[in-house]
C-alpha cells in the first residue's frame, strides 16, 4: 500500500476548506495524488478529486486555480517526498561504500512502497514532461542530490574504493533506471517469465541485485562483491 503524500495519517482529515486552509490543502494534494496516479492527466477528473476531499470545487480554484496546476502541486510535492531520505548523503564522515549501499537501497524501497509515484512518473513521461518542466523548484531539490552523490564518489575515490572519475548524475540516472524499471514494467516482465516480480521474494531478490549491481560497477576489483547480499537493512 501507498504511503500518504503529505501527512502520515491514513485516513482524510476532516476539513471545511475555511478554518483550516493547511489541512484542505493536503487533503486536496492526496486526493489528487491518487486520481492523477489512477487516471492520468487527461482521465483525472476534478469533481472526483474534490469528492475525495470532501470539498467544493470553488475551493480546489481557491487553492491552485487549476487542474493542470493541482497536477503541478502533486507532482512537486511527489517529488519533494522521493528525496526525503537523502539528508543522510550530507555525512561527510560516513562510509562511502555503506552510504552508498543504503541511498540504492532506500530509492529502492521509496518505489515499493509509493507505487502511485511510479504511476505518475509513467504518466508524465507520455506527456513529454510538459506539466513538471513548469516548475521552479525542482532544480532546488535535486541540486542537493547530486552534490552528495558526488560527495560520497569523491570520498570513495580518496580512500580508494571507487573507480575514479564516475559521474554523479550519470550513477543517480542508472539507479533510477534500475530501481524505477523493477516496478514499471513488472507486470508485463511477470506475463512473459511466468513468475509474480511484485511477490516479497521476488522484490527482496531484485532489491539485492540492484544493490550489488551499483556497488561492483563502482568498486575498485578487489572491493566488488564485498558485503554481498545487500546489507544488514535488506529484507
Amino acid at each position: 500500500m501507498d504511503t500518504k503524500l503529505i501527512s502520515s495519517r491514513r485516513r482524510r482529515a476532516p476539513s471545511n476548506g475555511v478554518r483550516d486552509p493547511e489541512r484542505t490543502r493536503r487533503n486536496l494534494l492526496d486526493a489528487a495524488y491518487r486520481e492523477f496516479a489512477a487516471s492520468g492527466y487527461h482521465g483525472a477528473s476534478i469533481e472526483r478529486i474534490c469528492r475525495r476531499a470532501g470539498v467544493s470545487k470553488q475551493i480546489l480554484t481557491h487553492h491552485f486555480g487549476s487542474k493542470a496546476n493541482a497536477h503541478l502541486a502533486v507532482l512537486e510535492a511527489a517529488y519533494r517526498a522521493s528525496r526525503a531520505q537523502d539528508a543522510r548523503l550530507q555525512a561527510d564522515d560516513a562510509d562511502p561504500v555503506e552510504a552508498l549501499r543504503s541511498f540504492v537501497g532506500l530509492a529502492f524501497d521509496h518505489l515499493r512502497a509509493n507505487r502511485d509515484f511510479v504511476a505518475l512518473l509513467g504518466d508524465e513521461n507520455v506527456n513529454k514532461g510538459r506539466h513538471i518542466r513548469k516548475s521552479k523548484v525542482l532544480a532546488d531539490v535535486y541540486a542537493p542530490l547530486i552534490a552528495g552523490l558526488d560527495a560520497i564518489l569523491r570520498r570513495g575515490e580518496r580512500a580508494g574504493v571507487f573507480r575514479p572519475g564516475m559521474d554523479a548524475l550519470q550513477l543517480y540516472v542508472s539507479i533510477s533506471a534500475l530501481c524505477y524499471f523493477t516496478f514499471s514494467n513488472a507486470y508485463t516482465l511477470s506475463a512473459v517469465f511466468g513468475r509474480d516480480l511484485l511477490a516479497a521474494d521476488a522484490l527482496a531478490e531484485r532489491r539485492r541485485h540492484v544493490v550489488e549491481f551499483v556497488l561492483a560497477a563502482l568498486s575498485l576489483p578487489r572491493y566488488a562483491g564485498e558485503g554481498r547480499g545487500g546489507g544488514a537493512t535488506d529484507p
